[in-house]
């Protein structure tokens, strides 16, 4: 099988079990926002807490599985892979080390922090806060599956999560009638057992015997670029938006609209990321054999393609997705086109990004890192102007204006970098084999 059938099988076995686990996943924020089962309160509680789980959790995770995947690409002989061994007991170790410092003080000041977010149910909250060390280790596990190029059990893991994710939360809320609490602990169940899962499927790699040692210089100068440069592109895919939504508009309902638009925008990113984490390892795995590959090309292609077919299809049809998705939600049509069309250059800048960094070109971090950064300051800027708007959609789109600017700005800063590389600093082959 050529190299180019295979980046296409593998490709598209990672957009059919994504699909199919996000069918599952988007099953459980259907019935949130349904109306039906929860509150409207408990609802905007919920979505809200998701988000706060993938800024708190998922930045980190992203970061780990792009280390892992690189380097369980990279490691092609004896010695590599005795170093990726220790390289996961370690950072397992200190994961949790962290993590439990960080749960405890955030534990113990619950009581503040759920009244700043707004969050009605400081049981919620906690929930959300233990299920963070999942969130971080699940992708953890999936890097050694993206690496060593195990696409088969990658799809499972994402189809499984959805599966019993939704399962557990229609016991919880739908038949129990938990709230936000109860979609939480779904979320809370369906990590952990993924979590055992992947485990499982990497026991060869994380238990093998080995006596090396790790060396965590060596390790961070390769892993805060890769993680700085990943978070770039993971905290503006959050959505983090709907925090400033949440605070800036008291009326909840309005806030459902835009937690609807918000979800089919980010659905769509979703859809169409796994065909980069397939380009990712194929990178530097060529790279690490002095190999020449043109998946950049081929990834760039199928996600602008899918992104701009996606947008085009959700401006001339916006009310298709809600009717499907949340057909008592359909004034939210006025907003979908501007959202899922802000997320297009975001789709594109995650596949340079991650080019960028499966080659080592770490100049591109801080230059990315200050977009989000700047992102944020500019949400803050405008809520005086905001809050003058007399209707909330004009303020919403206004916001959606804000963050397809600033997912354009990411992307021109990620393709500068790609296309204008400094004349200094290490090969692409050095860089990725990190050393």
């Amino acid at each position: 099988m050529s190299a180019k059938s295979s980046f296409f099988r593998q490709s598209g076995w990672m957009v059919i079990a994504t699909f199919i686990g996000g069918v599952f996943m988007a099953g459980v924020q259907y019935e949130a926002l349904h109306g039906n089962v929860m509150e409207k309160s408990d609802c905007n509680d919920f979505i809200a807490l998701l988000r706060w789980l993938m800024v708190f959790g998922a930045v980190p995770s992203a970061a780990l599985q792009t280390i892992f995947a690189q380097q369980a690409a990279a490691a092609v002989g004896e010695e590599a892979k005795a170093e990726l061994t220790v390289s996961v007991r370690a950072l397992l170790r200190a994961t949790f080390i962290f993590w439990l410092a960080v749960a405890g003080l955030m534990l113990a000041v619950d009581g503040p922090i759920s009244q700043a977010l707004r969050i009605h149910s400081p049981a919620a909250f906690r929930v959300t806060m233990l299920a963070v060390l999942a969130v971080v280790w699940v992708p953890t596990f999936r890097g050694l599956l993206q690496g060593l190029h195990r696409f088969a059990s990658y799809g499972w893991l994402l189809i499984l999560e959805g599966v019993v994710r939704l399962g557990i939360f229609i016991v919880l809320v739908n038949w129990l009638r938990g709230g936000s609490a109860g979609g939480v602990w779904a979320v809370f169940v369906g990590q952990y057992l993924t979590l055992a899962l992947a485990v499982w499927l990497t026991r060869d790699i994380w238990g093998a015997k080995s006596t090396a040692a790790f060396l965590w210089k060596k390790w961070i100068i390769r892993g805060v670029p890769l993680t700085l440069g990943m978070g770039a592109y993971v905290f503006m895919s959050t959505q983090a938006d709907i925090f400033f939504v949440k605070s800036y508009f008291p009326n909840a309902a309005n806030v459902q609209f835009y937690n609807c638009a918000m979800f089919i925008g980010f659905a769509m990113t979703q859809f169409i990321a796994p065909i980069t984490a397939v380009m990712f390892p194929t990178i530097v795995r060529n790279l690490a054999l002095a190999k020449k590959s043109d998946a950049l090309v081929l990834t760039l292609a199928l996600t602008g393609g899918f992104a701009c077919l996606a947008a085009t299809g959700c401006t001339l049809f916006p009310k298709l997705p809600l009717a499907i998705l949340f057909p008592d939600k359909m004034g939210a049509a006025a907003l979908v086109p501007w959202y899922v069309w802000a997320l297009v250059p975001l789709a594109l800048a995650n596949v340079l990004i991650q080019n960028l960094l499966a080659r080592g070109r770490f100049a591109a971090t801080p230059w990315l890192i200050a977009v989000p950064i700047l992102y944020m300051l500019a949400l803050r800027a405008i809520k005086p102007v905001l809050l003058a708007i007399p209707d909330d959609f004009s303020a919403f789109k206004v916001i959606i204006q804000t963050m397809g600017f600033f997912c354009l700005l990411l992307f021109g800063v990620a393709a500068w970098f790609t296309w204008h590389r400094p004349a200094t600093g290490a090969s692409d082959q050095d860089s990725a084999a990190g050393r």
